[in-house]
């Protein structure tokens, strides 16, 4: 037993470690079965061999991201959780739905001393961009936690990886959120050393565990990076680097494949009126519903608000809201009663809808050709290099 412990406690110190990247990792059925279970909570008709694809396929973006942006590795965001935050929030999900254990045994101990006082005793001020200086860090490291945990753990280590916002909550001496991010760690620890010989029994590495959870957690920000998939703040050097070495003759190619994404309504034909009252304005719609709009204009004796175009509406005319509100509308439709900027109430109707090309060299064109080309090669480049890794390490998919 006493070895078993030892051993446990080794792989905790694994987990609380800085994340690297390992070399290989071959999975076994045992822990394709798993992933396979936590997966099918998203998708029921997921197979065997896909979720196995999956998780050789999170292993080549983890070396990717190595490569490329360790950075990434250790933290998403700057003002966010560290990965090896989630990663614990990952694992404890997958170990409490899978084992169906529960942490509520912990014994959480006595937390009274760390109150208010004792945080802003401990902790230096808080830093105006977030981020701790060798002075600040020197000082948190002379707090020792280990006797909340089942690992030496100092301060610094314990408070680094939470986000910007828990970090500054804490340095305002909010000592039941401190107590709070104490219980998560103690509960992972206690869930993780008894989950460890129930996994070993079924073949399971806890290693690879944490590798997958990691894989999970930053496949959709190392492929955003890549440039494969998109994902909001989050920017991509590979697309912006194809970008720049696009050539006008690309673009014109993608223009001639792609013609009809570049059409555009041009001209519209359109009638308009306008009331300073609602009433007004709602009575008109239901004249010109019921006979015709050129009607209505006749029995209410109204302006039309286009004449001045001579009712006929082209691009150039768009900055005019009026003109702008036409061209939304299909063609024979009435508009509802709407309101102007002005505070006019309007009714427009258009008629004979008029389409055109954007020119090959038009910035529209030349912007999402761009685009479009340089996530094409983004997706090549990534389909030769996930294909490259697989024969470099002979995996068989």
């Amino acid at each position: 037993m006493k070895t078993l412990n030892t051993c446990i406690l080794l792989l905790l110190g694994l987990l609380y470690s800085s994340l690297t990247i390992a070399s290989l990792n071959q999975y076994n059925d045992a822990e394709v079965r798993l992933m396979q279970q936590i997966y099918q909570q998203d998708n029921t008709n997921i197979s065997f061999k896909e979720v196995r694809r999956r998780m050789f396929e999170n292993q080549f973006l983890l070396s990717q991201a190595e490569q490329l942006m360790p950075e990434l590795i250790e933290r998403q965001s700057m003002v966010g959780f560290s990965t090896q935050y989630h990663v614990e929030r990952y694992l404890m999900s997958i170990l409490d739905s899978q084992l169906n254990l529960s942490t509520r045994y912990v014994k959480r101990g006595n937390l009274t001393q760390y109150n208010m006082q004792w945080l802003l005793k401990v902790l230096p001020n808080y830093p105006a961009d977030g981020q701790y200086n060798a002075e600040q860090i020197k000082k948190m490291q002379h707090t020792d936690l280990s006797k909340l945990f089942t690992t030496a753990v100092n301060l610094y280590e314990f408070i680094a990886p939470l986000s910007m916002q828990v970090r500054f909550r804490l340095h305002q001496g909010e000592s039941d959120l401190f107590k709070t991010e104490v219980i998560k760690k103690q509960q992972f620890d206690a869930l993780l050393l008894k989950a460890t010989p129930l996994l070993l029994k079924q073949g399971i590495s806890i290693a690879h565990l944490e590798e997958l959870a990691k894989g999970d957690i930053l496949r959709p920000s190392i492929q955003s990076w890549l440039g494969i998939k998109e994902m909001m703040h989050v920017q991509s050097p590979i697309l912006d680097s194809l970008e720049q070495q696009i050539s006008d003759k690309e673009i014109k190619t993608y223009y001639q494949a792609n013609k009809a994404r570049f059409k555009y309504l041009s001209e519209v034909t359109a009638y308009g009126v306008a009331f300073t009252d609602r009433e007004q304005a709602v009575h008109f719609r239901n004249t010109a519903k019921a006979s015709s709009f050129k009607d209505a204009l006749h029995i209410s004796h109204r302006n039309d608000i286009y004449a001045q175009y001579h009712n006929k509406l082209t691009r150039k005319n768009k900055s005019n809201w009026a003109v702008q509100l036409a061209f939304t509308l299909k063609a024979g439709e009435l508009s509802a009663v709407m309101r102007s900027p002005e505070g006019l109430w309007v009714v427009v109707i258009s008629y004979s809808h008029q389409y055109n090309y954007f020119s090959a060299t038009d910035e529209t064109v030349r912007y999402q050709a761009k685009k479009a080309i340089a996530k094409h090669q983004a997706q090549q480049r990534y389909q030769q290099n996930w294909l490259a890794w697989q024969q470099q390490n002979a995996v068989k998919l």
